[in-house]
């Protein structure tokens, strides 16, 4: 009796790479592009969240409280116009009675010092809003800087502060409250200097007496005017650094 034996068995040859099982050879199509693409065209970039600075409400608050103390300044020196005006009447009729005056003297030292940093951080102010709108593609325009170097061009400081001005701010106020601030701060410039002439047409330089008192009478009215168009003029910039500062990255 025959027993069968076990059935012979044998292991396929391995397929050759790119060719199929029974002999044949094949090909694999490329994939399609993640993104259609015309012919010459570059893949588009991978988007990122832009960059948006932050607003400079510190600066804007040390701007408002600096001005508003230059502001105040110029009330107390209104007045304290008509004490200093009495003090110069009388220094001139006995000048072997002249004594130093420390209080006018060091109100006008301080306002100085003060409407020197209300200035740097005025101008500070409006140089980091213009790098604010260009950071987020918005270019300002206007002339470079000019918030630096325009106060100090005679009779163009009387506009290109303001031009300066405008072109970081025209998203966000409008033209009737720029000129609400800067109006009546120059007119403040104007009315001041008025008010310091009237003490060269008071005495004759040739002999030092006084001559003509009613011109210094006169400067207490227009100082007080002065002061009276700087606090207008400082009301309407609060309400410009404001705006701006919170609206000038979204409007």
């Amino acid at each position: 009796m025959l027993v069968p034996g076990p059935l012979p068995t044998s292991t396929p040859a391995a397929t050759p790479p790119g060719v199929l099982a029974s002999g044949a050879p094949y090909y694999s199509a490329p994939s399609a592009p993640a993104f259609s693409q015309a012919p010459g065209q570059p893949f588009p970039a991978p988007g990122y969240p832009s960059y948006v600075p932050p607003p400079p409400r510190g600066l804007a608050t040390a701007t408002i409280v600096l001005t508003g103390a230059y502001t105040l300044a110029g009330i107390l020196t209104a007045a304290a116009t008509p004490m200093i005006v009495e003090n110069t009447k009388a220094a001139l009729a006995n000048p072997e009675d002249f004594t130093f005056d420390a209080a006018s003297t060091g109100l006008q030292l301080l306002s100085s010092l003060v409407a020197i940093a209300s200035f740097v951080f005025l101008a500070l102010w409006i140089t980091r809003i213009r790098q604010n709108l260009t950071a987020i593609g918005s270019k300002p325009g206007g002339p470079p800087a000019v918030e630096w170097w325009g106060w100090f061009v005679p009779l163009a400081n009387f506009v290109l502060p303001a031009l300066g001005m405008r072109a970081v701010t025209r998203r966000t106020v409008g033209i009737g409250v720029l000129l609400g601030w800067w109006l009546p701060f120059c007119a403040s410039f104007v009315v001041s200097a008025i008010s310091a002439t009237r003490q060269f047409a008071a005495v004759d330089f040739a002999t030092g007496e006084l001559v003509n008192p009613s011109a210094l009478d006169s400067m207490v009215p227009l100082t007080a005017s002065s002061a009276a168009l700087v606090l207008v003029s400082w009301l309407f910039l609060v309400m410009i650094i404001r705006r701006t500062t919170s609206r000038h990255l979204s409007a």
